[in-house]
């Protein structure tokens, strides 16, 4: 089975660089595929038997699957009956209360409905109907989102997908149909059709419930009260008598003693216990779950800010759901995959569809032939370390664009800093923003100080520099280095943040800002007061400004002076200086000046 998943793996990729079916080809091929391994049984793994128990245990015995562990006493009388004995001999962790949520218990009861006429083997056979029909409607979903045919293959032709979705009928399908019709549904403007969805996901996986804040960022109340509304007239039935604690005992259980393919958190046990010698099983789990957790925030912050795409969110956050997980069965992966082709293609999913295929190769575990453990961690090790090469191959194909972003957040960051060093130095007035003070950023650079200012102190600003280096949206200038195309007192204030040692004309450029402001001028500076120090200076300036602006600045003039020699040439162009502030010490020494222009 393993040999024939890779080789077909293997096939999938040659159609793939051959560009051998169309996405409507891919379709049809698809559909025909599962309907043909529905009729699978289950034999790579025994999650069916225990679908088939909790259904059977609804429909023909009115029992709530949620009061009792298989083995309990209560049910004694039930197991020894001759309809179920096999049946119950087949069940994995039978001392556990099952822990499927309800919309995956309502699969499980059509199929228990059938149950007295067909025994197990047709009960699971109408449940892997079910959750197949779910996953086709994912392909056909994809499809119609106009998934090109190449992603669409990477993802409907899947070996893995074909065996877990169609052919062992495992409830990740009908997760990832509520995740990506969550996901269309938001794009076509429908907030309140993809709370239901993402309600829908999480009936079947408890995890989707995390998505929601996303959905509450895009469509607010809509958000929210279809999915909590959704989750509760399905959900309630199941109410009356749940054993709650023993329910939550079985799901902490799955945390803190289950292991299997999770490959970041071997990583981690073993690392540990390279350098204390212990055993950290039982630690790691609710330790990376408290690290899921704790990320949560992070990425709920950084889809407000970047205004991710619907599609990356989740697919972000099912990933590091994954990545902390201490159990990553080969299902696991569908709803990411889907999601990894919904969001943008073969870069984002290659390296997980990978890890997919990887992981049917860990079924060897269980095989009955030699070696199978070594087998077992042979494709742990392929598929997680796989995955690991190609996403940083990802990212080393990007690394130009992700410095970029990295360098851009910082100096937003720094910007706000800056821009509170500059407001304590305005008159009151406008610090107070009584009065929205007309701003110039003169060598502003990216802009993120003007912006800042903006925002702290409702500054009107405008933007000047001898090139276009502007990431904001606030008005720019390009200038010749010498002068500016403003009037005079055109400004109340201007701002020369680190700016006058890059001119090539300081005098000329300290004389325009004189002319230009009305009533302040705010200057930083980089001083020093040895000439080892600026010897520093002119080196850690030329590596820093080589980051920014496209290198522009990095092999200008480096026109550094001490603290007094800058004063003395704002006195001599007629400044007065009414504030001086000194920072920094070692290697990095500052001078602020609050200057008033000449009158008249």
């Amino acid at each position: 089975m393993v040999a024939a998943a890779f080789a077909a793996g293997g096939l999938l990729v040659v159609a793939w660089r051959r560009r051998a079916f169309s996405a409507a080809q891919v379709l049809l091929l698809a559909l025909v595929l599962r309907a043909g391994f529905v009729a699978l049984p289950p034999v790579l793994s025994d999650d069916g038997f225990r679908y088939v128990w909790d259904g059977a245990l609804q429909v023909q015995e009115g029992e709530n699957p949620y009061r009792h562990a298989p083995d309990a006493p209560a049910l004694a009388e039930l197991r020894d009956a001759p309809a179920y004995d096999a049946l119950y001999g087949r069940l994995n962790s039978a001392s556990y209360h099952s822990v499927y949520p309800p919309a995956s218990q309502v699969v499980f009861a059509a199929g228990g409905a059938f149950y007295d006429a067909f025994g197990g083997r047709g009960s699971f056979y109408v449940i892997n109907a079910l959750f197949a029909l779910m996953e086709a409607a994912v392909v056909w979903l994809l499809y119609r989102a106009g998934v090109g045919a190449g992603a669409l293959m990477g993802y409907a032709l899947h070996p893995l997908v074909l065996l877990e979705a169609a052919g062992q009928g495992h409830t990740e399908a009908g997760a990832a149909l509520g995740l990506v019709g969550a996901v269309l549904a938001a794009r076509a403007g429908r907030g309140r059709a993809a709370s239901a969805l993402v309600a829908g996901a999480t009936l079947f996986k408890l995890y989707p419930l995390v998505l929601f804040p996303f959905l509450w960022r895009r469509f607010r109340g809509n958000g929210l009260w279809p999915g909590a509304l959704t989750g509760a007239l399905v959900a309630l039935p199941y109410a009356p008598g749940v054993a709650w604690g023993e329910v939550w005992a079985s799901l902490q259980l799955y945390v803190r003693f289950f292991e299997f393919n999770a490959g970041p958190y071997y990583a981690l046990k073993e690392l540990l216990r390279f350098f204390t010698g212990a055993d950290w099983s039982k630690t790691l789990g609710p330790a990376l779950r408290g690290v899921f957790l704790a990320g949560l925030p992070v990425l709920y912050a950084l889809d407000a800010r970047r205004r991710w795409p619907l599609a990356k969110a989740f697919f972000w956050t099912v990933a590091f759901f994954l990545l902390c997980a201490t159990t990553v069965h080969p299902w696991y992966l569908l709803p990411l995959l889907a999601l990894a082709v919904l969001r943008s293609g073969r870069a984002a999913a290659g390296p997980w569809q990978g890890l997919a295929l990887c992981s049917v190769g860990t079924y060897l575990l269980y095989a009955p032939i030699p070696n199978a453990e070594r087998w077992y961690w042979i494709f742990v090790v392929l598929g997680w370390g796989g995955a690991a090469l190609g996403a940083f191959a990802v990212v080393w194909k990007r690394r130009a664009r992700l410095l970029d972003l990295l360098l851009q957040w910082t100096l937003s960051h720094r910007a706000d800093q800056k821009a509170r060093r500059v407001a304590a130095l305005l008159p009151q007035a406008m610090r107070s923003q009584k009065s929205a003070p007309c701003v110039l950023d003169l060598g502003a650079g990216e802009g993120f100080v003007g912006a800042a200012l903006r925002q702290q102190v409702g500054a009107d600003v405008t933007l000047a520099d001898v090139g276009d280096f502007n990431r904001t949206d606030l008005p720019h200038r390009v200038y010749d280095g010498r002068a500016l195309p403003f009037a005079d007192d055109a400004f109340e204030v201007v701002v020369l943040y680190f700016v006058l040692h890059h001119a090539d004309a300081p005098d000329a450029v300290l004389r325009e800002a004189l002319r230009v402001a009305e009533e302040r001028i705010v200057i930083a500076e980089s001083v020093y007061e040895r000439d080892a120090q600026r010897r520093v200076l002119r080196f850690l300036d030329r590596q820093a400004n080589r980051l920014r602006c496209g290198g522009a600045m990095a092999e200008g003039p480096f026109r550094f002076r001490r603290a007094e020699a800058w004063r003395a040439l704002i006195e001599r162009l007629g400044g007065t200086v009414v504030q001086e502030q000194r920072r920094g010490r070692m290697v990095h020494r500052q001078v602020f000046f609050a200057v008033e222009p000449p009158a008249g």
